[in-house]
């Protein structure tokens, strides 16, 4: 069986995470989605209703699928026939990108609050015995917040490049990492949006990468304030 997607509608999920930034793509910049079931997970073309549109398949495993998703991605940036996207398309790719960003630093902040915790319930059982029950508080607190950070750690790992590896818990380098993602994603928003006429939306999203800016510097700051005090701030 087979279905037929427009890009304004919500596209299947594929399994690997370098086909669905490939998809992502293809669907923010106006192509459409022929969906099978089997080996052959879908077809991608620019216009179904060109004679012979832009198109490529997309297969559900096997061996150099990352390899033919990037080249996908390089397809639909050259695509002759769809030079562009509109802005209403170009604004849903940044916000979604924005939304990464976010999530990225979210997992970032959670992992430093959760470190800052453990660290100062440690200086406290290290004073006296008289601050242990302020101490074993503090420390159900930094499990909580370890907990909070591993669930979003979870969700923002496939946004991450192939092969990246974070530790439990995160270094400061690792933590990094993470705020560094978030900077690469709000930047391409960024860009996406300065092409755009003024208007709400775009002023919105504008509004949004400029408090991105302001909460990566102080993660950073955070992430060296760790670094130093650990003496080591590589992974």
């Amino acid at each position: 069986m087979s279905r037929c997607y427009q890009p304004h509608e919500e596209w299947p999920r594929h399994s690997k995470a370098w086909w669905r930034e490939s998809l992502n793509l293809a669907r923010a910049a106006g192509w459409h989605l022929k969906s099978f079931t089997g080996h052959a997970w879908g077809r991608i073309m620019c216009d179904p209703a060109l004679d012979e549109p832009c198109s490529f398949l997309v297969l559900s495993t096997g061996n150099g699928g990352e390899d033919a998703a990037r080249d996908a991605r390089k397809r639909i940036e050259r695509c002759p026939h769809i030079a562009a996207a509109t802005s209403h398309q170009i604004l849903v790719r940044a916000a979604m990108l924005l939304e990464q960003a976010d999530g990225l630093m979210d997992a970032a902040d959670a992992c430093l609050t959760a470190e800052d915790l453990a660290c100062e319930a440690e200086e406290l059982w290290s004073c006296a015995s008289s601050a242990a029950a302020e101490a074993e508080q503090l420390l159900e607190q930094a499990v909580r917040a370890d907990e909070q950070a591993s669930a979003l750690l979870a969700e923002a790992y496939e946004a991450l490049p192939l092969g990246s590896e974070l530790g439990c818990p995160p270094k400061a380098g690792q933590v990094e990492l993470l705020v560094v993602e978030a900077g690469y994603r709000s930047d391409e928003a960024e860009q996406l949006v300065d092409g755009l006429p003024h208007g709400e939306s775009a002023t919105s999203l504008q509004h949004r990468i400029e408090q991105g800016k302001e909460r990566r510097s102080l993660l950073l700051a955070r992430i060296r304030r760790c670094g130093n005090a650990s003496g080591s701030d590589s992974v």
